[in-house]
């Protein structure tokens, strides 16, 4: 019987794990498409410098499936954009 609850509750927080990783990869594209577009507006230069850090270092998170990094990187871009 506990063995049951057990294994129930592994599947409930495998499941969420996954859905929480599956929006963390959503989201990070779409910042990776705000920091592109963000770059062809006219910015201050150290905020453009951030800018391209940020969005490189994203494509390199991306490559290496790092969601969550990835996803730092784009608060500290918007940051810097003052948002």
């Amino acid at each position: 019987m506990l063995r049951s609850y057990l294994l129930s509750a592994m599947a409930v927080v495998m499941i969420s794990a996954t859905a929480a990783r599956a929006d963390n990869q959503s989201d990070c594209q779409k910042g990776i498409a705000m920091l592109k577009a963000e770059l062809k507006k006219k910015h201050p230069p150290p905020v453009l410098a951030t800018l391209r850090k940020a969005l490189s270092d994203a494509e390199t998170e991306v490559i290496e499936a790092d969601w969550s990094e990835c996803m730092d990187l784009i608060k500290s871009a918007r940051a810097a954009l003052g948002r």
